[in-house]
């Protein structure tokens, strides 16, 4: 079973160790997707709790993630995504709309 969410979320960082305009405090509306995999629990029926995903997202809504993060790269912040998702086998992260991060794959 494969699923998928898509949730954005508005959140500021500066990355400290950048020497550009972004070592100053800015913000972003993130676009995130999320693809899970995996087997259909037979007691729930579900792979995943949509909500469960999205609360993990929500997390990160309108703060600053320096105060999380001690390097809030969008490189950073897709792994922390991907590796705290249960099931997730693929994030991307949009920091804007031309630029994104991402880790993981999808199997066909």
């Amino acid at each position: 079973m494969k699923l998928y969410v898509k949730r954005t979320f508005s959140a500021a960082h500066f990355l400290p160790d950048y020497d550009g305009p972004c070592k100053n405090l800015h913000g972003h509306s993130w676009l995130t997707e999320v693809w899970l995999e995996g087997e259909v629990n037979p007691k729930t029926g579900m792979l995943a709790d949509f909500k469960q995903v999205k609360n993990i997202l929500d997390e990160l809504d309108h703060c600053c993630l320096n105060d999380t993060f001690e390097n809030p790269t969008a490189e950073n912040l897709v792994l922390y995504l991907y590796t705290n998702i249960p099931n997730c086998t693929k994030v991307r992260l949009w920091e804007s709309e031309d630029c994104y991060a991402e880790v993981g794959y999808v199997r066909d």
